[in-house]
Protein backbone atom coordinates (compact mmCIF):
# COMPACT_ATOMS: atom_id res chain seq x y z
CA UNK A 1 0.00 0.00 0.00
CA UNK A 2 1.76 3.41 -1.02
CA UNK A 3 -0.97 6.13 -0.80
CA UNK A 4 -4.52 6.35 0.40
CA UNK A 5 -7.35 6.44 -1.91
CA UNK A 6 -10.59 8.69 -1.99
CA UNK A 7 -13.86 6.77 -1.38
CA UNK A 8 -11.47 3.62 -0.19
CA UNK A 9 -12.62 1.18 2.80
CA UNK A 10 -9.71 -0.77 4.52
CA UNK A 11 -10.79 -2.99 6.96
CA UNK A 12 -9.28 -5.25 8.87
CA UNK A 13 -5.67 -3.72 7.77
CA UNK A 14 -2.86 -4.15 9.88
CA UNK A 15 0.00 -1.94 9.21
CA UNK A 16 3.20 -1.42 10.81
CA UNK A 17 5.64 1.97 8.83
CA UNK A 18 4.69 3.32 5.81
CA UNK A 19 4.22 6.81 5.14
CA UNK A 20 1.78 8.49 3.21
CA UNK A 21 2.46 12.28 4.66
CA UNK A 22 1.45 15.01 2.60
CA UNK A 23 -1.51 12.67 0.86
CA UNK A 24 -5.20 14.08 0.31
CA UNK A 25 -8.51 12.15 -0.03
CA UNK A 26 -11.97 12.38 0.90
CA UNK A 27 -14.18 9.41 2.17
CA UNK A 28 -11.95 7.35 3.83
CA UNK A 29 -13.02 4.35 5.66
CA UNK A 30 -10.53 2.70 8.60
CA UNK A 31 -12.13 -0.08 9.94
CA UNK A 32 -11.22 -2.99 12.44
CA UNK A 33 -7.54 -2.34 11.79
CA UNK A 34 -4.57 -1.53 13.03
CA UNK A 35 -1.92 1.49 12.40
CA UNK A 36 1.49 1.07 14.00
CA UNK A 37 3.98 3.84 13.55
CA UNK A 38 2.62 5.16 10.01
CA UNK A 39 3.47 8.66 8.98
CA UNK A 40 0.68 10.60 8.11
CA UNK A 41 1.34 13.95 8.56
CA UNK A 42 0.33 17.04 7.07
CA UNK A 43 -2.46 14.71 5.24
CA UNK A 44 -5.93 16.04 4.19
CA UNK A 45 -8.90 13.67 4.39
CA UNK A 46 -12.04 14.98 4.64
CA UNK A 47 -15.52 12.98 5.55
CA UNK A 48 -12.72 10.35 7.43
CA UNK A 49 -14.53 7.41 8.73
CA UNK A 50 -11.96 5.59 11.93
CA UNK A 51 -14.26 2.65 13.61
CA UNK A 52 -12.48 -0.11 15.72
CA UNK A 53 -9.20 1.15 14.91
CA UNK A 54 -6.06 1.45 16.83
CA UNK A 55 -3.55 4.02 15.91
CA UNK A 56 -0.34 3.62 17.85
CA UNK A 57 2.84 5.26 17.57
CA UNK A 58 1.77 7.10 14.49
CA UNK A 59 2.32 10.71 13.05
CA UNK A 60 -0.77 12.72 12.79
CA UNK A 61 1.34 16.46 12.69
CA UNK A 62 -0.63 18.95 11.29
CA UNK A 63 -2.89 16.92 9.07
CA UNK A 64 -6.29 18.19 8.24
CA UNK A 65 -9.26 15.77 8.86
CA UNK A 66 -12.24 18.03 9.30
CA UNK A 67 -15.50 16.57 10.14
CA UNK A 68 -14.28 13.05 10.97
CA UNK A 69 -15.89 10.62 12.32
CA UNK A 70 -14.14 8.47 15.12
CA UNK A 71 -15.27 5.42 16.51
CA UNK A 72 -14.32 3.56 19.57
CA UNK A 73 -10.73 3.97 18.41
CA UNK A 74 -7.64 3.97 20.05
CA UNK A 75 -5.25 6.81 19.64
CA UNK A 76 -2.29 5.44 21.54
CA UNK A 77 1.41 7.63 21.48
CA UNK A 78 0.66 9.37 18.61
CA UNK A 79 2.37 12.46 17.44
CA UNK A 80 -1.12 14.99 16.98
CA UNK A 81 0.48 18.66 17.27
CA UNK A 82 -1.51 21.02 15.51
CA UNK A 83 -3.96 18.04 14.56
CA UNK A 84 -7.20 19.73 12.69
CA UNK A 85 -10.20 17.26 14.08
CA UNK A 86 -12.81 20.06 13.87
CA UNK A 87 -16.40 19.97 13.81
CA UNK A 88 -15.83 16.38 14.16
CA UNK A 89 -17.92 13.45 15.70
CA UNK A 90 -15.97 11.41 18.57
CA UNK A 91 -17.37 8.39 20.23
CA UNK A 92 -16.11 5.86 23.26
CA UNK A 93 -12.38 6.61 22.27
CA UNK A 94 -9.18 7.04 24.03
CA UNK A 95 -6.37 9.02 23.44
CA UNK A 96 -3.41 8.22 25.65
CA UNK A 97 0.52 9.49 26.06
CA UNK A 98 -0.32 11.71 22.82
CA UNK A 99 1.59 15.01 21.81
CA UNK A 100 -1.44 17.09 20.80
CA UNK A 101 -0.22 20.55 21.70
CA UNK A 102 -1.54 23.41 19.46
CA UNK A 103 -4.46 20.49 17.99
CA UNK A 104 -7.64 21.92 16.96
CA UNK A 105 -10.78 19.86 18.44
CA UNK A 106 -13.27 23.46 17.80
CA UNK A 107 -16.98 22.38 17.79
CA UNK A 108 -15.69 18.57 18.47
CA UNK A 109 -18.90 16.19 19.94
CA UNK A 110 -16.81 14.19 21.84
CA UNK A 111 -19.29 11.32 23.63
CA UNK A 112 -17.67 8.51 26.70
CA UNK A 113 -14.25 9.72 25.62
CA UNK A 114 -11.11 9.94 27.56
CA UNK A 115 -7.71 11.85 27.38
CA UNK A 116 -4.97 10.21 29.31
CA UNK A 117 -1.35 11.15 29.81
CA UNK A 118 -1.32 13.41 26.83
CA UNK A 119 0.02 16.85 26.51
CA UNK A 120 -2.76 19.29 25.28
CA UNK A 121 -1.00 22.52 25.76
CA UNK A 122 -2.49 25.47 24.05
CA UNK A 123 -5.10 23.21 22.21
CA UNK A 124 -8.13 24.32 21.11
CA UNK A 125 -11.86 23.24 22.26
CA UNK A 126 -13.77 25.91 21.34
CA UNK A 127 -17.62 25.40 21.33
CA UNK A 128 -16.46 21.98 21.52
CA UNK A 129 -18.94 18.89 23.44
CA UNK A 130 -17.41 17.87 26.35
CA UNK A 131 -19.58 16.49 28.89
CA UNK A 132 -18.66 13.82 30.42
CA UNK A 133 -15.22 13.77 28.74
CA UNK A 134 -12.19 12.04 31.37
CA UNK A 135 -9.19 14.16 31.17
CA UNK A 136 -6.57 12.04 33.43
CA UNK A 137 -2.89 13.28 33.80
CA UNK A 138 -3.46 15.66 31.10
CA UNK A 139 -1.43 19.11 30.64
CA UNK A 140 -4.49 21.24 29.42
CA UNK A 141 -2.00 24.92 29.90
CA UNK A 142 -3.08 27.62 27.83
CA UNK A 143 -6.13 25.20 26.43
CA UNK A 144 -9.19 27.18 25.06
CA UNK A 145 -12.62 25.82 25.91
CA UNK A 146 -14.67 28.82 25.23
CA UNK A 147 -18.15 28.03 24.92
CA UNK A 148 -17.49 24.40 25.41
CA UNK A 149 -19.95 22.05 26.81
CA UNK A 150 -18.25 20.82 30.48
CA UNK A 151 -20.80 19.45 32.28
CA UNK A 152 -19.83 16.16 34.32
CA UNK A 153 -15.78 16.47 32.68
CA UNK A 154 -13.47 15.84 34.82
CA UNK A 155 -10.42 17.93 35.05
CA UNK A 156 -8.93 16.00 38.33
CA UNK A 157 -5.35 15.41 38.24
CA UNK A 158 -5.02 17.67 34.80
CA UNK A 159 -2.97 20.71 34.64
CA UNK A 160 -5.54 23.33 34.01
CA UNK A 161 -3.26 27.00 34.74
CA UNK A 162 -3.93 29.32 31.75
CA UNK A 163 -6.83 27.33 30.95
CA UNK A 164 -8.96 29.79 28.38
CA UNK A 165 -12.28 29.11 29.78
CA UNK A 166 -15.36 30.97 30.94
CA UNK A 167 -17.03 30.25 34.31
CA UNK A 168 -20.18 30.00 33.36
CA UNK A 169 -19.04 27.12 31.16
CA UNK A 170 -17.45 25.10 33.87
CA UNK A 171 -20.84 24.73 35.95
CA UNK A 172 -20.79 20.72 36.66
CA UNK A 173 -17.24 20.39 35.73
CA UNK A 174 -15.21 18.07 38.34
CA UNK A 175 -12.22 19.29 39.79
CA UNK A 176 -10.24 18.19 42.66
CA UNK A 177 -9.53 20.92 45.49
CA UNK A 178 -6.54 22.74 44.55
CA UNK A 179 -8.27 22.89 40.95
CA UNK A 180 -11.04 25.05 42.49
CA UNK A 181 -8.98 26.92 44.11
CA UNK A 182 -7.10 28.08 41.75
CA UNK A 183 -10.66 28.63 39.67
CA UNK A 184 -11.51 30.54 42.15
CA UNK A 185 -8.50 32.92 42.14
CA UNK A 186 -9.53 33.14 38.62
CA UNK A 187 -12.76 35.03 39.07
CA UNK A 188 -11.45 36.92 42.08
CA UNK A 189 -12.17 34.91 45.06
CA UNK A 190 -9.49 34.25 47.78
CA UNK A 191 -9.93 31.15 49.87
CA UNK A 192 -8.75 31.14 53.28
CA UNK A 193 -7.65 27.69 55.18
Amino acid sequence: MDRIDSEATYEAVHLVGGDFSDQCASMVTLARSQWTKVGLARTSLSRLDIHRTKLEGCDLANADWERARLEKVSVKECRMTGLNLSRSLVRESVFQACEASLSNFRGVSFKKCRFVDCNLQGADFQQADLRWVVFEHCNLKQAQMSFAKLGGTDFRGSVIDELQVGMENLRGAIVEPAQAAYLAGLMGLKVMY
